[in-house]
């Protein structure tokens, strides 16, 4: 089971020191069970004034505010969830997971990802893309939002660093990626990414892949902040973004399939909202590449790069086998690399890739 390293950490409700203690150990008064649904819980952590103790389960710990237990002695302030962030939390602790090339991935991956064989060469070059960016060796490779892990791609990405911090605000998606890392060495935090319970200049570099934008919009700069807190000097932050409807290339190649989508997504926003009791669905937001290049006092060092331009339905629309779709997605990938920071700022899926300067 792999080990917690707790100089890393800190609260995330006082940001004080952590530190590990048995159950057992803890104050009578402290009304803390001594299991977390199926599993029985035997360790967790404490902060420095022995106020909030923070379960660990399976070797994950578990450092949502809203899974602390108060063991001080004055009334404590309630931990709430706002409500679009409370809709990732649920739709990711619900979802099931399939097997995929012997690997655990969202039973809903389908619904983003064209898995058919005349895109699978194109898709993997772009799974890929992070490496080249997030340094060439290192001891801690910060994954915000790892998600389980369900593609070997992703797995290569930490092949360069010692060890891979997976941050996510699922529970369940933690278990699977720790069944997805056998061979290698991972830290597991059940953690909110706009409040990252690690300290100051601890990761030798950070990757945020298809997460920020299911962050409510207001603060979506807040977690920027916190992954460029928590990178060492020097290192490199790399977030893929989707721009959605901000994107020229999707927008004049697919107009009505984006007018639709556009649609969809506005109309989905106001069921929510009439419906808050409804089925957990997940949250969106895309802010566009201007909103980067001018919201952060690091803006002036953020560089954008293309990790893929087409979206799913510019494949299964315009990309099939017996019409040379392998040979045009070739192309297009050739392109991709030969022109990278001009089709970032206009294809589906941009690279975001800040440089955090020697301090």
């Amino acid at each position: 089971m792999p080990t917690i390293e707790t100089s890393l950490l800190r609260c995330p409700i006082t940001k004080q020191n952590l530190r590990k203690i048995s159950v057992n150990d803890l104050p009578s008064k402290a009304d803390v069970p001594h299991s977390f649904g199926n599993y029985t819980l035997i360790h967790g952590l404490v902060n420095d004034n022995n106020t909030y103790f923070f379960p660990i389960v399976e070797g994950i710990a578990l450092l949502l505010p809203s899974y602390a237990f108060y063991i001080g002695n004055e009334l404590p302030e309630q931990q709430k969830m706002p409500f679009d962030k409370k809709r990732v939390f649920e739709y990711y602790n619900e979802i099931d997971y399939i097997l995929n090339e012997n690997f655990s991935i969202y039973s809903d991956s389908a619904k983003w990802v064209d898995f058919r064989d005349v895109s699978s060469n194109y898709l993997k070059k772009s799974f890929l893309k992070a490496k080249d960016y997030l340094g060439s060796r290192g001891q801690y490779l910060l994954d915000v939002a790892s998600g389980p892990i369900g593609l070997k791609e992703y797995i290569k990405l930490s092949e360069n660093f010692s060890v891979r911090i997976c941050v996510d605000i699922s529970f369940k998606a933690l278990i699977q990626a720790k069944w997805n890392l056998p061979n290698q060495e991972g830290i597991f935090i059940c953690a909110d990414i706009a409040n990252l319970p690690l300290k100051e200049n601890t990761c030798d570099a950070v990757l945020c892949q298809h997460t920020l934008y299911h962050v409510p919009k207001d603060e979506q700069g807040i977690a920027v902040e916190e992954m460029y807190r928590v990178a060492k000097p020097n290192s490199k932050i790399v977030i893929v973004y989707s721009q959605f409807y901000h994107s020229w290339l999707m927008n004049i190649t697919l107009l009505p399939v984006q007018i639709y989508r556009i649609a969809r997504h506005f109309a989905g926003k106001a069921f929510v909202q009439l419906r808050p009791a409804s089925k957990p669905r997940l949250y969106f937001y895309p802010h566009s590449k201007q909103w980067f290049y001018s919201h952060f006092s690091f803006s002036q060092n953020i560089e954008t790069y293309c990790w893929r331009s087409l979206n799913k339905y510019f494949l299964k629309i315009f990309v099939h086998k017996h019409l040379g779709g392998e040979k045009l997605l070739n192309w297009i990938s050739q392109l991709e690399t030969k022109h990278s920071k001009r089709i970032g700022k206009i294809g589906e899926y941009p690279m975001y890739v800040i440089t955090k300067k020697g301090v």
